[in-house]
């Protein structure tokens, strides 16, 4: 998207949208095989990439789908880096979305939706289509507000995770045991606010990709007193990047996509409560 033009408007009905992205991510979820899907009391977190039209604002299609929980702890990783670190379905998720978006890209009839942008051969995503994230819980990262250095430790900015330095603090996955040295999925949502979700690699053939919107499935649970998915999130989002405005270029203006809170997800997307040890499935 050239930034100098105005964005598409988002969905104005979240209720309408927060139904539907949920809908079609768990439909096609349903139609997959059951082989590696929980059983019993296992439970796991199912993350997708849809994308919508102007001609069907509210018939969104998914272009990606996964579901993970894992990540491997700092002693784990294996010293030639052949090991996938980060296994959580927000973070899979995208690595399809990219594996596709090659596939298209290099097809003899690249879809509708991807147009020729006229800047150095690259493409862009065409006007009036949008790109929406979907996840049946709050991203690890989120916290209810946004949280003071003396509430939650935080890395220094000039301790680099993954290669990755940050211009205020960086949450690291967490672990069971085992301190990972992964970023947390917020904090990747955040970053792909800033520089689109197609990676440096794809940057070179696709202008960046943002975010439209933001759908995260209610807890069965229910939600803390005074927390509400689309004023609080956003509220975090916002303190994440104003810690990070100090590095943006002067032409740059972060994106900054709206949040949805979506019905409860099936069970299998549950959270095991009590003292029950979690059995997470992929």
């Amino acid at each position: 998207m050239d930034r100098s033009t105005s964005p598409p408007t988002p969905p104005r009905d979240g209720v309408q949208w927060a139904s539907a992205a949920s809908s079609a991510a768990l439909r096609r979820y349903s139609s997959l095989p059951k082989k590696g899907k929980p059983q019993g009391r296992e439970s796991t977190v199912l993350a997708a990439f849809l994308l919508s039209s102007p001609q069907d604002p509210l018939g969104p299609e998914v272009l990606s789908l996964a579901t993970g929980t894992k990540c491997l702890g700092a002693s784990r990783l294996g010293p030639r880096g052949d090991l996938v670190h980060d296994a959580h379905a927000e973070v899979v998720a995208r690595r399809a979305l990219l594996r596709l978006l090659y596939a298209e890209i290099g097809a003899d009839s690249p879809p509708s939706w991807l147009v020729p942008s006229g800047s150095g051969g690259r493409w862009r995503l065409r006007d009036g289509y949008q790109l929406h994230l979907y996840v049946t819980q709050l991203p690890c990262g989120v916290m209810p507000v946004p949280p003071s250095p003396s509430e939650v430790p935080r890395l220094q900015p000039d301790i680099v995770v993954n290669g990755c330095g940050d211009g205020g603090f960086v949450q690291r996955k967490p672990g069971r045991g085992d301190t990972t040295l992964s970023m947390s999925c917020f904090d990747k949502i955040t970053r792909w606010c800033v520089v689109g979700i197609q990676g440096a690699l794809l940057s070179h053939i696709l202008e960046p990709l943002y975010l439209s919107t933001v759908t995260i499935g209610q807890s069965p649970d229910g939600a803390p007193e005074g927390f509400c998915i689309e004023s609080n999130v956003e509220k975090v989002l916002c303190a994440r990047l104003s810690s990070l405005s100090r590095i943006f270029p002067a032409s740059s203006k972060p994106n900054k996509p709206l949040f949805f809170e979506a019905p409860i997800p099936p069970k299998e997307f549950h959270q095991t409560p009590g003292d029950i040890p979690p059995l997470t499935c992929g």
